[in-house]
């Protein structure tokens, strides 16, 4: 074998393995995406990209419901495609993702200097309606398909709202302390930013803002 034949199977080999090194990984081994919460309907990842952070490529597969938490400028980079720079998303913006239909495989860069923040709630199965779809006391809708109803929530101090049947999840934009009623009883509890409250049940529960300040949710009722 000649010197050139050597040196070109070797270039080979190098150019396969950096290849393979940047294969597309699951979305639960991407470090960032850390996955807070799992059952048979949901999957919810809490995402957080330091300034200067480069995310692995990984894979998205399901539907999600995307609530931004904290902005920053990104540089989103679609698997074998030129990066795109992307301004920073206003905090409390919500959006949904067919990727169950559309799959995709990307990366994400922070080039700011603030914490890039956002939440996936990965839609797996549905709960069949029970109630209308339509909006609680103060709440605005921000999606309505096949496979979700979302709403944005906010109550200044001692307002209410309902949150419907038959399940849903409730994630925190501000953070604060809340008072879910319902049939079974009351709780009590503090939601910080990108908090959550997984729910099911076959009756409507009511939520007050039991704080001092202002408080921003988005609620997602899974169809």
């Amino acid at each position: 074998m000649t010197v050139h034949r050597l040196i070109a199977l070797l270039l080979a080999s190098l150019s396969a393995t950096a290849f393979a090194q940047t294969e597309p990984v699951d979305i639960t081994q991407e470090p960032r995406h850390r996955l807070k919460f799992e059952n048979e309907h949901v999957r919810f990842f809490d995402v957080q990209i330091e300034p200067g952070y480069e995310a692995l490529n990984h894979w998205h597969r399901n539907d999600g419901v995307f609530v931004n938490i904290s902005a920053a400028p990104t540089i989103a980079q679609d698997w074998n495609q030129e990066p795109v720079r992307r301004g920073a998303r206003a905090i409390g913006e919500t959006y949904f993702l067919d990727y169950a239909a559309k799959p995709k495989a990307h990366r994400v860069t922070n080039p700011g200097t603030t914490e890039y923040r956002v939440t996936d709630t990965e839609i797996l199965s549905g709960c069949g309606t029970s109630a209308a779809a339509v909006e609680g006391p103060n709440q605005t809708l921000l999606v309505d398909n096949e496979r979700v109803f979302v709403t944005r929530i906010i109550l200044h101090p001692g307002e209410a709202s309902e949150l419907r049947a038959p399940c849903g999840m409730l994630i925190s934009v501000s953070g604060g302390n809340i008072t879910v009623e319902g049939p079974q009883g009351s709780e009590s509890f503090a939601m910080q930013p990108a908090g959550f409250k997984w729910r099911k049940a076959k009756e409507t529960v009511r939520l007050t803002n039991a704080g001092k300040t202002v408080f921003h949710a988005v609620d997602i009722r899974l169809k």
